[in-house]
């Protein structure tokens, strides 16, 4: 399925509270991942095959299938959505705008009239487990998750409490300027030292780039929509975004963002009671020995890999197993777990050195990066080898 690229118009009507798609900066724009299509053609369709421009999705192209179809109930007598989060209005599947996710479970936005954004549903959908879970998320999707599920996001009001009240996105999902920064000078010029390009960086910028969405931290210096603490990562200066190769994100207000194995201050062997990041990590005995501090939740992955003999030694980074597209000159590989292979033959342990700890969804984990060999947990089931998803078209 092709990602979303929403005209200023289209976007400005959908969202309310955004205001033009266009970057205002006098620096570098966005341009958008159709843009990069014109050139890049080859990237741009492995792009399209990945999660990433499959993040957010307008119900009628990424409705799943089963959750269409196991609306009401699903066969093992749960029901499903009734009601949006923060009104508690009544919704039905009809009302659903957007679906975010689909691999390993999937949301449904509906309008939040009150902030001009979108509010989550009372229920998720379990892809693997293929049942209705609930989930109570009750803030503006825009002003808790947009810096990671769009491209070019960017706060443009807030209130005297640090409510964001206004926004705008060039695109949402994660595009191609989300790993490579604003495009236009690149764009029009053609010259490569325009764009960031995370294979010419050294491993620790490269994946700092990734590892601006793949953490949890907790933001007290932009606030949802609704006053509370949020989860997300805008630049520190209204109406900029986030720019890859040139921000460094780890050291935004860092009195008013709990970034846990990131900043020195807040560390990741203890807990932070009252916050999203208590209990995120293992701290018990086990970690206090061996020194790897596992995810107990989801999109933790670069907090883990910073503790990793990979990082530290300056032996791998994200985009050593992972390839967000393809090139003509490097196709990209059918599985990440295959990358392991390539340094450590068949005496790698996929289950015991990665796994499954970040809980996501019922029954249902990311694997650990820290790549601990002697990891001491079991962990649980993940959701590898799973098949493509179908969606629901609607008539």
């Amino acid at each position: 399925m092709r990602g979303i690229v929403i005209s200023a118009a289209l976007l400005a009507a959908l969202l309310g509270g955004c205001t033009s798609g266009v970057s205002t900066s006098t620096d570098k724009q966005f341009v958008g991942s159709g843009k990069c299509q014109t050139c890049h053609q080859a990237e741009f369709a492995s792009w399209k095959g990945t999660w990433h421009s499959k993040m957010i999705r307008t119900a009628k192209d990424g409705l799943l299938k089963d959750a269409g179809d196991n609306w009401a109930r699903d066969s093992k007598g749960n029901a499903g959505p009734t009601k949006a989060n923060i009104s508690g209005t009544p919704a039905k599947m009809e009302d659903v705008v957007y679906v975010v996710g689909s691999h390993w479970k999937q949301r449904f936005l509906v309008k939040n009239p009150a902030s001009g954004g979108h509010q989550f549903l009372d229920k998720q959908w379990n892809a693997v487990h293929k049942q209705w879970e609930n989930y109570g998320q009750k803030n503006t999707w825009e002003t808790q998750c947009a810096t990671c599920h769009a491209t070019g996001y960017r706060v443009l009001e807030v209130d005297e409490k640090r409510a964001v009240r206004k926004w705008a996105m060039t695109e949402e999902n994660t595009g191609c300027e989300a790993c490579h920064g604003p495009g236009s000078a690149h764009a029009s010029t053609g010259d490569s030292k325009l764009i960031f390009n995370p294979k010419n960086a050294s491993l620790a910028e490269s994946s700092k780039v990734c590892g601006y969405c793949h953490i949890r931290i907790e933001n007290d210096h932009y606030k949802t929509a609704e006053g509370n603490h949020s989860e997300f990562l805008p630049h520190p200066q209204i109406g900029q975004s986030y720019r890859a190769g040139t921000d460094d994100w780890t050291t935004w207000y860092s009195d008013k963002v709990l970034m846990v194995g990131i900043q020195p201050e807040d560390t990741i062997t203890r807990n932070y009671p009252g916050t999203d990041l208590n209990n995120a990590f293992f701290i018990d005995e086990a970690a206090q020995k061996s020194g790897f501090f596992e995810a107990r939740k989801h999109h933790q992955e670069y907090q883990e890999h910073l503790q990793s003999k990979h990082a530290k030694n300056n032996i791998a980074g994200c985009i050593t197993c992972h390839s967000p597209h393809a090139t003509k000159a490097q196709p990209k590989p059918a599985k990440a777990a295959d990358s392991c292979k390539g340094c450590h033959g068949a005496a790698i342990d996929l289950d015991k050195a990665m796994p499954g700890t970040g809980s996501t969804a019922g029954n249902l984990f990311v694997r650990s990066h820290t790549f601990n060999p002697n990891n001491p947990r079991k962990g649980g089931p993940t959701a590898t080898g799973l098949p493509e998803p179908q969606y629901y078209y609607r008539k």
